[in-house]
């Protein structure tokens, strides 16, 4: 099959999942009589930035290598995904007009250094941040500069590399706690004790906008970064606590909004009944879950699976997590009075055909929302409940009669992430999954079609 293709041996065996990369690669750079690069960074490697400007962080990505910093005398050390390509090592040496010296790497170490790259080169530009903060009066301590702002950068360019969620700076009476969560699960990250709590928190700060000097109340920012070639919104969120301030991270990828149905894994009948029910002409259609679950992401598909020229949809979240064409989003702000139920009483003169509400947490909420299904609006939302046929009763303590509630419900969706086998690790803990002794998780729904 691989010689039909005229691909690699490895890559076949990936492609049928017939053997994990942590366990093929080494066998596959021991047979070759090349290095394998288990963490790179550990290691000291650097990206060549003279050799990304040649091949184009664009090429980098797809054909999975990562040229290192080396000796003009010596060959050019290049991590390859598929180390045994020897026509890629050809096309290497091509566009490089050096020899080189190919080492293996898994794709997921190769896209984390690419990414890491990135964010370093962005880090070294002009900080449009630290710009905003010292016009504002603020500005960074001095000793976060350099090692911090490499240690910042790395860490969220790790966090999109590995798909989590959020990450979190905590911290403790023996110093900083980094964790990112993936899949659900959190995972301790390595902190070089060298580095100040106050001078990573200050530099979060920074690039947040946040004001710098405050450490007693609690901060709510977003901050924008490129990595990886694209640009990643962070909600930004600290806390004053016993030990210190705790920064937590939300991780807002626009990549995620890219993807359908089918990727959320959810079962295709279960997509046929969900899609039915939301393309009612009217009605409320609830999903609930516990915190993490991926309600918002499962709502913003649903968004995109109704948007079109002739439909109107208006949403309002606290806050608006993802940007997306053609649908007019506003965000709450209570300080200033701006509620969900003051919103929603003026969407309501918009004459929108879809109307998305971030959270149904009042009385008020519940009451405009079930009166706008009830007036020729569909309205998604999510909802705090322990299960889908907790739903009708949570919107009944909420102050909904349970005629409207007949009236106006066409479906609520139940969603979890619930633990399985990893097929890299089988639950031992590996490189695929990202956590020692923990599993990969997958989506369990149950959708209530009441349509």
């Amino acid at each position: 099959m691989a010689d039909a293709r005229g691909v690699p041996l490895e890559q076949v065996l990936l492609e049928l999942r017939l053997i994990d990369e942590e366990t093929l690669l080494p066998l596959v750079c021991a047979a070759l009589g090349i290095g394998f690069a288990a963490a790179p960074w550990e290691e000291g490697a650097r990206l060549d930035p003279d050799a990304v400007l040649r091949l184009s962080p664009a090429y980098l990505g797809a054909k999975a290598v990562a040229p290192l910093l080396s000796p003009d005398h010596e060959p050019q050390t290049v991590l390859m995904a598929t180390p045994g390509d020897t026509e890629l090592r050809r096309e290497l040496e091509f566009h490089l007009g050096r020899p080189v010296a190919p080492r293996g790497a898994t794709l997921r170490m190769i896209r984390m250094l690419l990414a890491r790259g990135q964010a370093e080169e962005a880090g070294s530009e002009s900080d449009p941040a630290a710009d905003g903060a010292s016009r504002r009066g603020l500005s960074a301590p001095p000793e976060a500069e350099g090692p911090v702002i490499r240690f910042v950068n790395e860490k969220l360019a790790d966090a999109v590399a590995l798909g989590a969620s959020d990450i979190h700076f905590e911290s403790t009476e023996r110093g900083l706690v980094v964790r990112m969560r993936v899949n659900g699960l959190l995972s301790r990250q390595e902190v070089d004790p060298g580095l100040g709590t106050a001078a990573i928190l200050a530099r979060l700060k920074v690039m947040a906008q946040a004001n710098v000097s405050e450490r007693r109340l609690p901060q709510d920012a977003r901050m924008r970064v490129p990595i990886a070639g694209r640009v990643i919104d962070f909600r930004f969120s600290s806390l004053p606590t016993q030990h210190g301030e705790s920064i937590a991270l939300r991780v807002l990828d626009p990549q995620a909004l890219r993807q359908g149905w089918e990727d959320l894994g959810f079962a295709p009948d279960l997509v046929a009944r969900i899609v039915r029910a939301i393309e009612n002409p009217n009605g409320l259609f609830l999903v609930t879950g516990p915190t993490g679950s991926g309600k918002t992401t499962t709502l913003y598909t649903a968004l995109r699976h109704l948007n079109s020229p002739r439909t109107k949809i208006v949403t309002v979240e606290d806050p608006v997590e993802y940007e997306l064409p053609g649908v007019q989003q506003v965000q709450v702000q209570e300080a200033i009075g701006l509620s969900f139920a003051r919103v929603l009483r003026s969407i309501l003169r918009h004459d929108p055909n879809v109307i998305m509400i971030g959270e149904i947490r009042d009385q008020e909420t519940a009451a405009i929302a079930c009166r706008a299904a009830q007036v020729g609006r569909m309205v998604l939302s999510t909802l705090h409940a322990n299960s889908a046929e907790a739903a009708a009763t949570r919107l009944g303590d909420l102050g909904v009669p349970d005629y409207l509630v007949r009236d106006v419900l066409r479906g609520v969706l139940s969603q979890s992430l619930v633990m399985r086998s990893c097929t890299g690790c089988g639950g031992a803990g590996c490189t695929t999954c990202g956590f020692t002794g923990a599993a990969e998780r997958r989506l369990e729904a149950r959708l209530i079609d009441l349509s």
